[in-house]
């Protein structure tokens, strides 16, 4: 149990390392631009046409690369204050089952939406579907969309795991809440 907690401690973290810088680079990228362009529309009265998709896209991107990292945080959907009075009243076992509950449904909601999209993914490709501007091929958005599902979904899975092994060590009894938990 010990060896999988180990791996998987690992793997969140070179998640979080790759993934973090990755989407911070588009975002700030996407920031300079974005203020590059209010600078062209109001100083000089000229745009890129295509500037105002690549800045919605990349922002989107960014955050869809994010989204499993949060996840490996805990960082979603936090309601401390049902944690805090479940904890106040010594209901231990209800926040571990809940962890597992939440870990799992998580997993499954998005690693169904991962699944499912790339079919879309790949119709875009062979269609060369086009964004609204009609610059940008839609099928790397959706890519990256689909990438991060599938990235958080994939630290759900870990997370499952470990919360079953928490609960089944035993350390749900210790009192200590963690408050940014998903739950």
């Amino acid at each position: 149990m010990n060896t999988f907690l180990d791996f998987s401690e690992k793997l969140k973290s070179l998640i979080d390392s790759i993934f973090s810088k990755m989407a911070a680079i588009i975002l700030i990228s996407t920031l300079l631009f974005a203020l590059t362009e209010i600078t062209r529309r109001y100083i000089f009265s000229v745009v890129f046409q295509w500037g105002q998709d690549a800045v919605i896209y990349a922002m989107v991107s960014s955050i869809a690369l994010y989204i499993g990292v949060t996840q490996i945080k805990r960082g979603h959907l936090v309601m401390s204050a049902a944690l805090e009075v479940l904890n106040a009243y010594k209901y231990y076992r209800t926040i571990g089952i809940l962890k597992i509950f939440v870990s799992i449904s998580t997993f499954l909601f998005c690693g169904s939406l991962a699944v499912t999209g790339w079919p879309t993914v790949l119709k875009s490709l062979l269609r060369e579907t086009k964004t609204e501007s009609l610059t940008f091929d839609l099928w790397m958005f959706q890519f990256i969309l689909m990438l991060g599902l599938g990235i958080m979904a994939t630290v759900a899975f870990l997370q499952t795991i470990e919360d079953m092994i928490h609960y089944i060590q035993g350390k749900h009894l210790d009192g200590k809440l963690e408050l940014v938990s998903d739950v």
